[in-house]
């Protein structure tokens, strides 16, 4: 029974260290960011066999500068950050491939991201962040599969690798203005439309992405 006791309290004891070593705790934010990008969605279009071995057409919005909202939940250990962060928005958009800009769609982007962060100057309430993410993004946008007469929308599937730089100001122990920067390199390697089902994409489509924002981060 003593040799147990004995046990347990090194079993705390070693808990208790690790928590003061490694200490860590836990927060949200939301904020609310631009984004501009340029790549082969603005420029390719992609022709594709239908089911019925019919040619379609596929063109892809011409995306510009739009907002989205910006969701994250995490963890911070130490000088580390872990989170995971969830953007989406809804726009409409210029189709390209067109000699005019008067054919436009109804776009609906999303992304989830895993994002590791380094914090410089931590603990103090100032801190800047260095980083990386791995995503996954989906672009589904109306107006731009087209085979015969028949027009449909179509999504784009891929990932990205991105690199992310913040500014962590701590206006109270557990609220923090968190301004930021984040690119990423995003690879579409799927498309998906109701014609042509899903279709592997022999060369991808590239493209990068640049989002500047701002959140309110609550840390508990």
């Amino acid at each position: 029974m003593k040799r147990f006791i004995i046990i347990l309290s090194l079993l705390f004891a070693t808990v208790s260290f690790a928590e003061d070593a490694w200490p860590r705790t836990f927060f949200g934010s939301v904020g609310m960011g631009l984004y501009a990008s340029k790549g082969d969605l603005n420029e390719r279009v992609l022709s594709l066999k239908d089911t019925s071995g019919k040619k379609q057409t596929i063109h892809s919005p011409a995306l510009n500068i739009f907002a989205s909202p910006d969701f994250t939940i995490g963890v911070n250990v130490r000088e580390f950050t872990i989170d995971l962060n969830f953007q989406i928005w809804e726009s409409e958009q210029v189709i390209n491939g067109f000699p005019d800009e008067s054919v436009r769609g109804n776009s609906l982007y999303w992304r989830i991201s895993m994002e590791f962060i380094y914090n410089l100057f931590w603990p103090e309430f100032f801190q800047v962040g260095l980083g990386g993410s791995l995503s996954y993004t989906t672009l589904t946008t109306d107006n731009t599969a087209y085979s015969g007469d028949e027009v449909s929308e179509s999504e784009f599937m891929g990932s990205s690798i991105g690199f992310i730089a913040n500014i962590k100001y701590y206006v109270h122990d557990n609220i923090a203005i968190v301004p930021y920067a984040k690119i990423y390199e995003n690879w579409f390697r799927n498309v998906y439309t109701e014609a042509s089902g899903l279709c592997d994409l022999d060369s991808y489509m590239w493209q990068t992405f640049f989002f500047v924002g701002v959140s309110v981060q609550f840390q508990f």
